[in-house]
């Protein structure tokens, strides 16, 4: 498997923090952290409010959308963006246009958010990024939010897109010759179960598949969820609150067009890049997920970021560390979406 550091590596540092976390609680953690994460995450502790599990949705969403917008970091490369509406894509969507498009790549980018939160402008500098990064066009769908919208509609909404733009529409600027996919968290979920679903179908349909700190089981907990409850960001009880959202039907959480661990059959999966955090409630069925595409002979260059949160590729800004983990998973998914180019034209 390519990657490192491998996730059964022992911490070579390990470094004693005694954080002062929300609700009052006190923990020790014989456990790596970032410098720049303890202050962050310091500095939220010290914030007094509800955590979102306990806001109304048009809060959190709220709150979500500021924060990011507070601490990413702006892209400074040039980078056209146009926004399609429902007459233009099935789904409404941003599309972005690096200066030059080298690739002739399309990725579609599946935002995060536990499926009921994140918007186009909560992702609007990464998406910049991942474009000016990886020379190539990104697409993002403004897909539907539970609880309005609960499974499938989210599934739905990011399947249609991607077949969509395998049809290579004129609206997207040039001919698509490879369909990627990319997404952290909820969109990591979206992403891995639609590659899933396509493959199946159609063999080669996704070139390549970036999946950043990704949820992969709905249906059951793991031991991160315990190791990280409280403190970390993202929270065991916001995430609980997230899967009765979207999956209000606990039969629901066992499908993988929702829960992509449990897919049978991992064999066809695009050649994959994953990202797990060290300090994250979905860290260990990130790591499971690896282990299962590494197991069905899917290239995989797998990544754990050491003394990282949930959702560091949209706090840069904050965290300094996390830039060159961010950028190192992004060079990984742009080369193996040169070798899927370069497949498909041999």
């Amino acid at each position: 498997m390519a990657g490192s550091p491998i996730f059964g590596e022992v911490c070579r540092r390990v470094l004693l923090h005694n954080l002062t976390l929300r609700y009052g609680t006190r923990k020790t953690l014989a456990q790596f952290i970032e410098p720049d994460t303890a202050s962050l995450l310091q500095s939220l502790a010290a914030q007094a409010g509800p955590g979102l599990h306990e806001m109304a949705v048009p809060e959190a969403r709220a709150a979500v959308r500021a924060l990011t917008q507070q601490l990413d970091l702006p892209c400074p490369l040039p980078c056209e963006t146009r926004d399609l509406g429902s007459g233009e894509a099935p789904v409404p969507a941003r599309l972005y246009l690096p200066s030059a498009d080298p690739t002739g790549a399309v990725i579609v980018f599946v935002h995060g958010g536990g499926f009921m939160l994140g918007d186009l402008e909560t992702y609007d500098f990464l998406c910049r990024h991942l474009a000016t990064r990886t020379g190539s066009r990104v697409l993002a769908p403004d897909y539907r939010l539970a609880p309005e919208h609960t499974f499938p509609a989210a599934f739905t909404d990011v399947l249609t897109t991607v077949s969509w733009v395998g049809t290579s529409p004129a609206v997207l600027g040039a001919p698509t010759r490879i369909v990627a996919l990319a997404g952290d968290s909820a969109g990591g979920a979206l992403c891995a179960s639609c590659a899933g679903t396509l493959q199946a179908a159609a063999g080669n349909a996704i070139g390549a598949l970036l999946l950043l700190y990704p949820v992969t089981d709905l249906s059951s907990r793991t031991a991160s969820y315990q190791r990280f409850a409280t403190g970390f960001l993202l929270e065991s009880a916001a995430m609980e609150l997230f899967v009765r959202s979207y999956t209000p039907n606990p039969t629901d959480r066992r499908d993988p067009r929702a829960s992509p661990l449990l897919q049978r059959d991992l064999s066809r999966m695009p050649r994959t890049t994953l990202l797990t955090c060290g300090l994250d409630v979905l860290r260990d069925e990130g790591r499971d997920y690896a282990s299962r595409l590494v197991a069905a002979g899917i290239e995989t260059f797998y990544r754990e970021a050491r003394g990282q949160i949930h959702g560091m590729a949209t706090l840069r800004g904050a965290l300094p560390s996390a830039r060159p983990v961010l950028d190192e998973v992004i060079d990984s998914f742009a080369r193996q979406i040169a070798r899927s180019v370069q497949e498909r034209g041999e």
